[in-house]
């Protein structure tokens, strides 16, 4: 009796220890509670990378281990980004991250984060309290950020009020300096947001070297920074030093308010000061008065640096009246530009246009005939040579196990010989687009796929200048995007990240896509001259490898050149038909349709690698020469080692030399045409530019119509201008003078002005219409008017 109350006594101690076990456990776990904010002061533009403030509380244990964050950055990308985290029992901690992009695709709902204690490879999950379904408050992708560096907001009042750029998208303003509890960005995706950087009498040399570097890699990337004048700017500059476009003088100058009232178009009441400055080489003056240069900009990989010769800041400039008209004039000159309105990000244009095509590989291609051959011999042998052979032995009876087991041997042979190329290690295919920079430096995107010789992960490693981001193995067809993290992530590290894409089939195809950035690769050396509609000149191929199919691209003309080998020069005679050099237009033209044959698998990726590397150098406005190669340029790796097959497309603008003598005609497709709806509620697209047919919406819209760059330079006498107005029942056309700074309205469907044709031009070659549209009954495709111009050269 006594033993059973004793074992009675140690069954219930034992139960109450098993209770009680678990609740030790999870007190001693962690206990987080999270807030996060998206976006600079709640803003986000959807496409470019995007700030991630996170604030963790730890009202538990120590924890040290990972977060996950499962926000969608494309509804093609299922890629989450890892960072390793460490937060003491009790401590609040602010964690600053960049996410690559944000799409507005309704995928912030669920569990925006992930945590693992020990870390995602093999540390446990555990819950998490707070911020799960996010808030983002986007944008219109046209909208023109400009971040200052500035001590006083209201030195820069006047960008806050210049007029609304960039298709209607308008102009939002955020002085950093000013921003509680912020931190300029030790990384470029911090900037990433922004279209201009306006440094105002701060120090650059003051800020960290990492931030310095950050700022840079952000203009090499494609930002304009806007560097005012002052006495001790080279000292200032920091890092910029040696980008500066100009040399500014202790002297001074200044421009007299009629002047200002002239070149702003608004009206000044005093003169400006400013510096006497000289060019640095390779920059080009933007804003003069006559021989006095106020702006000046320089080309930095595939952004830009400008400054001015006078303070963006100072009184009496920052209070006149007229300083938000050249403000905005300063801006508009840089060509700074966001997205184009209802244009998806170029990572899911790769995705969609290049994906299909690269995923195909050629040793999908099973040959008929060879099957046929295979067959036909297996039944020769177990056939008639097999009875011959079974017979001269007089061992006929043993056919019955020779059969099956030839059968085997064939069939693991055929096996063997058509797989090869699988078994033994993955095969790579990438495809890459670039534009070649003055620098020598490539920026573009890639996509990559890869044939899986097993299943498991497959670990892939990028540089510092490069992305990688794992594609949704469904094309994007899914649910959420809250579990990303079981399918791929990624990882930094002190070379660049690590993307691991997770438990991936045997035999099967993945892909994943970035942006890159080669540092001096080469470039070619371009010396071209268009004369009497003649192209001659030399072309230097300074790449390491062969440049093929080098095609030189002007309007809607091509002229192929062929082949030019690793540092060799070709030389050019070709005739032209046409009188000027001018930037290709972008077509969206791409051709839905797969490849029958392995052959046609380079010549169908090849027709769609075009129209998306021509979208890379449409503000450029000049003339390209493009070529294809076959090398693996992208910082990107393969963990294990794998057959490549690579493929890049390369895009290079240059200024075009043009010799010009006696009459002239300019028509519309010589002409770059650029429409800016006046409000943020109108919008306007172009449709087939080719057909000079745009999607507008009722309203009214600025059209510039410009001529190929340095023509302006070329011209004498202009005769006449014609305007021609096609769609005139749902159409009104008033034409800028440059001179009464006055619209003039054109009533005829074919208007030509014969009188003070100059007036009607400004000093970049622009003819301004402004034009109101009403729909009708006809839809709201419209198309556009036509210009002719003529006029004699020097």
């Amino acid at each position: 009796m006594k033993k059973t109350k004793i074992s009675v006594l140690i069954l219930i101690l034992t139960f109450v220890i098993g209770l009680l076990l678990p609740m030790g456990e999870a007190s001693a776990a962690a206990t987080l509670e999270v807030q996060a904010k998206i976006g600079l002061m709640g803003k986000v533009k959807e496409g470019v990378a995007t700030p991630l403030r996170v604030t963790i509380k730890n009202n538990g244990a120590d924890f040290t281990g990972d977060i996950v964050i499962n926000l969608s950055r494309s509804y093609l990308i299922e890629t989450a980004p890892v960072y390793p985290i460490s937060i003491a029992a009790g401590e609040e901690k602010t964690f600053d991250f960049y996410l690559d992009s944000l799409e507005n695709s309704g995928y912030l709902e669920g569990n925006a984060f992930a945590f693992y204690e020990g870390g995602i490879e093999k540390g446990k999950k555990i819950a998490y309290k707070g911020s799960k379904n996010l808030q983002a408050n986007y944008v219109d992708p046209n909208t023109t950020f400009i971040y200052t560096l500035t001590d006083k907001s209201d030195r820069l009042a006047a960008y806050s009020h210049i007029s609304a750029m960039s298709n209607g998208g308008g102009v939002t303003v955020f002085h950093l300096n000013q921003i509680k509890d912020y931190m300029l960005p030790e990384d470029a995706k911090g900037f990433a947001q922004a279209n201009m950087v306006i440094v105002d009498e701060v120090s650059i040399a003051d800020l960290s070297e990492k931030q310095q570097q950050a700022l840079l890699a952000w203009v090499q990337d494609g930002g304009t920074l806007v560097v005012g004048g002052g006495e001790q700017v080279n000292a200032t500059a920091g890092i910029f030093k040696e980008y500066l476009p100009l040399t500014l003088s202790q002297q001074t100058t200044s421009v007299s308010a009629e002047h200002l009232t002239t070149l702003s178009g608004d009206q000044f009441t005093a003169a400006m000061t400013v510096y006497v400055a000289t060019q640095n080489a390779g920059s080009v003056p933007i804003l003069t008065d006559d021989q006095t240069i106020l702006t000046a900009m320089k080309t930095v990989g595939n952004g830009k640096i400008m400054q001015t010769t006078f303070s963006l800041g100072d009184e009496p400039l920052a209070s006149m009246t007229g300083y938000s008209a050249l403000a905005s004039k300063i801006v508009g000159m840089s060509n700074v530009s966001a997205q184009a309105v209802n244009s998806p990000p170029m990572i899911n244009q790769i995705a969609n246009n290049m994906r299909s095509i690269n995923e195909l590989f050629p040793s999908f291609e099973v040959s008929v005939g060879y099957i046929i051959a295979v067959i036909i011999l297996y039944i020769v042998l177990i056939g008639p040579i097999l009875y011959i052979v079974l017979k001269k032995l007089d061992k006929r009876e043993h056919a019955w196990w020779i059969i099956p087991a030839l059968s085997i041997v064939m069939s693991i042979a055929l096996f063997v010989i058509g797989a090869k190329d699988r078994i033994l290690q993955p095969q790579v295919q990438q495809a890459a687009i670039y534009k070649i920079n003055e620098d020598s430096s490539l920026r573009g995107y890639y996509v990559e796929s890869i044939l899986t010789n097993r299943s498991g992960d497959f670990i892939v490693h990028a540089d510092k200048k490069t992305t990688a981001m794992a594609l949704h193995r469904n094309n994007g067809l899914t649910n959420g995007m809250n579990n990303a993290h079981e399918f791929a992530y990624s990882k930094e590290n002190a070379e660049g990240s690590t993307l691991i894409m997770r438990d991936l089939s045997y035999w099967s195809v993945t892909s994943f896509t970035g942006k890159t950035t080669v540092e001096n690769s080469g470039k070619m050396d371009i010396d071209l001259l268009l004369k009497d509609e003649k192209l001659t000149g030399t072309i230097k191929n300074n790449f390491p490898f062969a440049l093929h199919d080098v095609t030189i691209q002007t309007g809607t003309k091509k002229v192929r050149l062929g082949t030019i080998e690793a540092n060799a020069t070709l030389q050019v005679d070709k005739e032209l038909k046409t009188a000027i050099l001018q930037s290709p237009p972008y077509f969206n033209n791409y051709i839905y349709q797969y490849p029958s044959k392995k052959e046609d698998i380079h010549k169908y990726l090849l027709e769609q690698m075009e129209p998306l590397a021509l979208q890379m150098i449409q503000e450029d406005k000049k003339p390209i020469i493009s070529a294809w190669a076959e090398q693996a340029l992208a910082g990107v790796e393969l963990e294990t080692s794998a057959t490549i097959a690579p493929i890049s497309y390369f895009v290079q603008p240059f200024d075009s030399k043009v010799e010009l003598t006696g009459p002239f005609t300019m028509k519309r497709n010589n002409f770059t045409y650029t429409v800016e709806p006046r409000s943020t509620n109108t919008f306007a697209s172009p449709m087939d530019e080719q057909l000079n047919q745009w999607n507008l919406s009722d309203g009214i819209f600025d059209v510039t119509m410009t001529m190929p760059e340095n023509f302006l330079g070329v011209i004498q006498e202009l005769h006449e201008l014609t305007i021609t107005n096609k769609d005139i029942y749902r159409m009104k056309l008033a034409i800028w003078n440059n001179v009464t700074k006055q619209f003039e309205p054109l009533e005829h469907k074919e208007e030509t002005l014969t009188e003070h044709v100059t007036d009607y031009l400004n000093d970049r070659g622009e003819v301004l219409l402004e034009l109101t549209f009403g729909q009708g009954q006809t839809g709201d495709i419209a198309k556009l008017p036509d210009i002719e111009l003529k006029g004699v050269t020097k």
